[in-house]
């Protein structure tokens, strides 16, 4: 039995996901997760003001000014975050996008909604989405996507008046500036600063001297996913040169994202609904640039590809969030913090909002990555690694891996050379005790990076912790084979 019949809309479903709720909550086998809670005091109804939210595509969080990185390459989220009710630190749920944003979207877990890989990209027809619930608490929804997931072909549809392409951002930057301060939910989501990466001489010219003067000559014109193909494999790690050209690429697309993203903020001030709207700017994940070998996003859940920024500014009159400045909450808890605000009580199976403390530490999955099963725990600045791995490295298999997570499988476009392969060793190893897993423990250091640590007992403490989160919804483990076949 699945996990997503927690979150369905059908009568039978809904029945028996209370039933399963209250026994679950009963015997106390979810730490609070899974208990129901009221739902946070938000404005009157005549009082509820926009929610704009904003994510991007492969924004790590240690290259944010405001959250430590260089100076100058992000202002206006520096500015932002400066400002806002809470900014920090947070843990993307996956370190792909397909996983990420769908978690975000429905405050499931990415093995409890199964968009979980490039096969099973969409979010099934009885996944409860943000938009649709924002739409049926009387939100008019418009929404401006980018990239080859987050589109209707996908589900990501559901719940707009209008979802459409994101392109040079105008009709976004219009949107914002004709807000008139009712209930309205407005999603920008840029695909910046992942690849591809172009180089644009005058994002040089913007930044500050000293950073200009630390980025490496005669960059390459242009990278994508397919000029960083070959470093997909561990054992040809991006080294030297390369690394340093591709790292400076990959921050000229951060200035750039950060400027798009200024215009945007500069929009929604001139509407004059500033005061009175809900905004939320994050990322859906982080990105590798050679770190134990990742490239891109998807390769491991290592803190460059889960840790992002998050920055949230209240309207005027909320109720004040209940997360210290400091810890790092999920990402997958703005599903329920964004429904509570507009007085929707979300479903005990999703993610605690952010007007809730308690602890509650960020799991994160990645799926039939390298041949690999990734899970990881973050509890304060310790993370555990569980890995188990259902097929043997290869160069053949992380190619494979690595380019289907460029695009969908989908006409014109081919499985991959090795993928599947890949697929039918996935589908056939249960994802959490399959093939005996590697279990690790390492901390993360005061700005960016990790070590080993050594503590047996601390590590088993997050291996357990890490086993009731996963398993929490779950009636019993199933091969992702038997998942979708239940789909």
């Amino acid at each position: 039995m699945g996990s997503r019949g927690l979150a369905r809309r059908g009568p039978l479903a809904r029945a028996a996901a209370a039933i399963l709720a209250l026994v679950l909550a009963l015997l106390g086998l979810l730490a609070g997760a899974g208990c129901r809670r009221p739902a946070a005091s938000a404005p009157p109804d005549s009082d509820r003001g926009p929610i704009v939210l904003v994510t991007c595509d492969g924004l790590r969080a240690d290259v944010v000014g405001a959250l430590g990185g260089e100076k100058g390459l992000t202002p206006n989220f520096d500015r932002l975050a400066a400002g806002a009710d809470w900014a920090g630190r947070a843990v993307a749920p996956s370190s792909w996008t397909v996983p990420s944003m769908a978690s975000l979207w429905t405050g499931l877990r990415p093995w409890q909604h199964q968009a979980i890989d490039a096969e099973r990209p969409a979010l099934s027809w009885d996944l409860l989405t943000l938009p649709e619930a924002l739409k049926a608490a009387g939100y008019r929804t418009r929404g401006f996507s980018s990239g080859p997931w987050l589109t209707p072909r996908f589900g990501y549809g559901r719940g707009f008046d209008e979802l459409t392409a994101l392109g040079d951002g105008d009709a976004a930057v219009a949107r914002l500036e004709h807000l008139t301060g009712g209930r309205e939910l407005v999603w920008i989501h840029l695909p910046e600063p992942h690849v591809p990466w172009v180089r644009r001489p005058w994002l040089r010219d913007a930044l500050p001297d000293a950073l200009q003067r630390e980025l490496p000559g005669g960059l390459p014109r242009s990278a994508d996913a397919d000029d960083l193909a070959e470093f997909a494999d561990p054992a040809r790690p991006l080294a030297g040169e390369d690394r340093e050209s591709y790292r400076a690429l990959y921050l000229l697309s951060v200035v750039w994202a950060d400027m798009r993203l200024g215009l945007f903020l500069d929009a929604l001030k001139a509407s004059g609904q500033w005061g009175r709207t809900l905004l939320v700017v994050t990322s859906a994940e982080g990105e590798a640039l050679g770190e134990e070998g990742r490239v891109l996003t998807g390769g491991g859940l290592g803190r460059e590809l889960i840790e992002v920024p998050l920055a949230i500014k209240l309207p005027a009159g909320s109720r004040r969030l209940a997360v210290p400045r400091g810890v790092r909450p999920s990402t997958q808890r703005l599903f329920a913090t964004l429904l509570e605000s507009a007085g929707v009580e979300p479903s005990p199976a999703v993610a605690p909002s952010l007007f809730h403390g308690g602890a509650f530490p960020a799991l994160s999955e990645l799926y039939l990555s390298g041949g690999e099963n990734r899970l990881s725990l973050v509890d304060g600045d310790d993370q555990l690694l569980w890995e188990t791995r259902f097929l043997p490295p290869s160069a053949e298999v992380y190619r494979a891996s690595f380019a289907a997570r460029a695009r969908p499988l989908l006409p014109p476009f081919a499985p991959p050379l090795g993928f599947l392969r890949l697929a039918a060793a996935f589908d056939a190893a249960p994802p959490l005790s399959g093939p005996a897993p590697a279990v690790s423990l390492r901390r993360w250091d005061a700005a960016s990076g990790s070590r080993p640590l050594a503590d047996p007992v601390r590590r088993a403490a997050l291996a357990k912790l890490l086993r009731a989160r996963w398993g929490s919804f779950l009636a019993e483990e199933t091969t992702p084979g038997e998942e979708a076949r239940e789909r």
